[in-house]
């Protein structure tokens, strides 16, 4: 059995060391936010939530992001921006449930 020493060992490695600033859609109202970029399998997707499982944090809501609108930061090295908006597919007014 992990102690709780290790759970928040793994918890905290498993943060995202890069972040993006995009323009987030929830519903009609779009705000700006910085959430954690990674690459999974080349692609890369902005993690919009978090949840902790038995104290390991684990992406819960993820977007993907189209390569071609990510540019890098001119004066932070692991800092992204997106130009384009991206969405929160749990609010669509079309979403099939």
């Amino acid at each position: 059995m992990a102690t709780a020493e290790q759970n928040r060992d793994r918890r905290q490695g498993g943060r995202a060391s890069l972040r993006v600033v995009h323009r987030h859609r929830i519903g009609s109202a779009v705000s700006e936010r910085v959430s954690d970029l990674v690459y999974i399998n080349g692609h890369p997707f902005a993690l919009l939530g978090w949840v902790d499982l038995d104290g390991i944090r684990t992406p819960l809501h993820v977007c993907e992001l189209d390569p071609t609108k990510l540019r890098a930061d001119a004066d932070e090295p692991h800092l992204f921006h997106y130009d384009d908006v991206t969405a929160e597919v749990r609010f669509a007014p079309d979403r099939p449930w």
